[in-house]
């Protein structure tokens, strides 16, 4: 991450860091004033001290990030520390050289000034790269925050295309056996239930790598979906569907068919007990309910529908999720 952060030094940085010069030197004014007691003028104090300390602050800015580069310092202490350390001793180094090749040694072994630009550039130094680690230190967190959302982004995509790969193996089992029955029974629907099938699948294929589908072709997919679960459950389960909505809209791929086998999978489907599901679609939102009653006990525990509601989220979208003595329901919204 250090790599990175001298490529997004941009013109705000470096205004900012003319602006932290140029401020620092007029608090410093003001404290040598105060300090001192000695009048000093203070357009000429901030043109002789300029660019000196904006080279030593440039220096000290190198410095860190030579740091971070080269040493990889866990500690924030140490390495503070030793920024502070290897830039003051090398600011006062500069200072005295600067010195000596004006000044003379004789005049330089006895110059009182010299320790005290030696003072005030140490103090400077100190604010200095304080200012700097808190630069380094807040693009580290920036970087480290984007990193973890990609990760958790890319991570969310993984197991919703996994969910999506799967369509629930054991509704692929269920499929291969009344295709059996159906082969032996009437083969004009047995053929049918093939296409349909195939059709779910493939949508499943084409559909992997995008991100939204549009209202046409979800519903499309629905139909091949339902068609095959009411072979399976004949009037066990009733499922019906209103849309009154612009068959353009986007939505999450495989969302209402997910919804569809939710309520499939977690409820009891039987001549007594019939499971009702209605997919109600507006022009604001898509909701998908169902009757409830409760299987004694099922595998996934609603794995699909969180997966579904964390991809809605990355699109800045939630999930309503509404569960009653006797209706379970969800509302879906649909994507900008």
């Amino acid at each position: 991450m250090e790599l990175k952060t001298m490529k997004k030094i941009n013109k705000e940085h470096i205004f900012a860091f003319v602006i932290i010069v140029i401020t620092l030197l007029v608090v410093f004014y003001y404290v040598f004033q105060t300090l001192t007691g000695k009048e000093k003028n203070f357009t000429q104090f901030i043109l002789i001290n300029l660019l000196p300390c904006t080279f030593i602050t440039v220096i000290d800015f190198l410095i860190v990030h030579t740091i971070y580069k080269y040493l990889k310092v866990r500690n924030i202490y140490l390495h503070v520390t030793l920024d502070l350390l290897i830039s003051s001793v090398f600011s006062v180094l500069v200072v005295f050289l600067i010195n000596f090749a004006f000044s003379g040694f004789s005049t330089f072994n006895s110059n009182p000034e010299i320790l005290k630009s030696s003072i005030f550039i140490i103090l400077w130094n100190s604010i200095v790269v304080l200012l700097i680690e808190i630069f380094f230190y807040s693009q580290r967190q920036i970087d480290a925050e984007k990193t973890i959302a990609i990760i958790e982004k890319e991570k969310i995509q993984y197991q919703y295309e996994t969910l999506k790969a799967q369509i629930n193996p054991h509704f692929l089992f269920n499929s291969l056996n009344v295709l059996a029955s159906l082969a032996y029974e009437d083969a004009e629907k047995a053929n049918l239930f093939t296409k349909k099938m195939s059709s779910v699948y493939r949508y499943v294929l084409l559909t992997s790598e995008r991100p939204t589908v549009t209202l046409k072709e979800e519903l499309a997919f629905l139909d091949a979906y339902v068609f095959l679960e009411k072979i399976r459950f004949g009037n066990n389960l009733q499922i019906s569907l209103i849309n009154q909505a612009d068959l353009s809209k986007e939505i999450i791929p495989v969302s209402l068919q997910l919804l569809v086998e939710n309520a499939v999978k977690h409820n009891i489907a039987t001549v007594n007990k019939p499971l009702t599901v209605k997919v109600e679609i507006t022009e604001n939102e898509i909701t998908v309910s169902n009757n409830l009653q409760p299987r004694a006990s099922v595998e996934g525990g609603g794995i699909g529908l969180k997966n579904l509601q964390k991809q809605y989220a990355l699109n800045n979208k939630a999930i309503d999720v509404l569960k009653t003595e006797t209706q379970f329901i969800v509302k879906l919204p649909f994507l900008d």
